[in-house]
């Protein structure tokens, strides 16, 4: 196991205390919204964490389709379980793994040949991910053409009180260029920054055709 795994497992028994749903409602409804998500497709959500996002991904497929979370952190993915056995859930498949490991091999393995992504959510993981270029670059090639690709996380350019705070807390560095990242590599790119005082970000794109 090594450190982050660690530090996640420990995390993730006050996660939703620290880290609470409603704190970050508007940018997580902002987001999924921008997923155009619509019953019967399939979307990737890395890291998945706890599942806080599951069941605003059943409002639209409801109950259809499939999702796919994948985290490094057993304890993460215990919670997130339990939240998918108390909804009755049974469209959503869960695997213990590096975001650095998935790739179209990845999925190939895991999920079968030619299996598309619909949409795809980065969601507070990018900053804190060592390599998060290549996550990225790894990604985009799981959607179909015209897949929607959506981060949302933590952007705060000058250094500060709440920017040492996240980065305690996550283990996150939040001045991070991923949605200028993003924008060089996808159709249609749009951000949203104005949440959390400017200092929380939803940025999405399409795979190019």
């Amino acid at each position: 196991m090594n450190m982050a795994e660690s530090y996640y497992d420990k995390f993730s028994r006050v996660y939703d205390l620290l880290s609470p749903d409603w704190y970050y409602r508007k940018p997580r409804k902002f987001a999924i919204q921008a997923l155009a998500l619509g019953e019967g497709q399939t979307v990737l959500n890395l890291p998945c964490g706890t599942g806080q996002n599951f069941r605003y991904f059943q409002q639209y497929l409801n109950g259809s389709g499939k999702i796919v979370g994948v985290d490094l952190s057993s304890g993460m993915l215990q919670k997130a379980r339990g939240k998918i056995a108390s909804n009755g859930w049974d469209n959503i498949s869960l695997f213990k793994d590096d975001a650095t490991k998935v790739d179209e091999s990845w999925v190939q393995h895991h999920l079968g040949e030619g299996v598309k992504f619909d949409a795809i959510l980065c969601d507070l993981g990018l900053s804190g991910f060592p390599e998060w270029r290549n996550v990225i670059d790894n990604l985009l090639p799981l959607l179909r053409p015209g897949g929607r690709f959506v981060i949302m996380d933590w952007y705060i350019e000058q250094p500060g009180l709440r920017a040492e705070f996240i980065k305690w807390i996550g283990g996150g560095e939040v001045d991070r260029q991923l949605y200028q990242y993003l924008a060089e590599r996808v159709d249609s790119f749009q951000l949203e920054d104005s949440f959390k005082g400017g200092d929380v970000f939803v940025a999405f794109g399409k795979k190019p055709k």
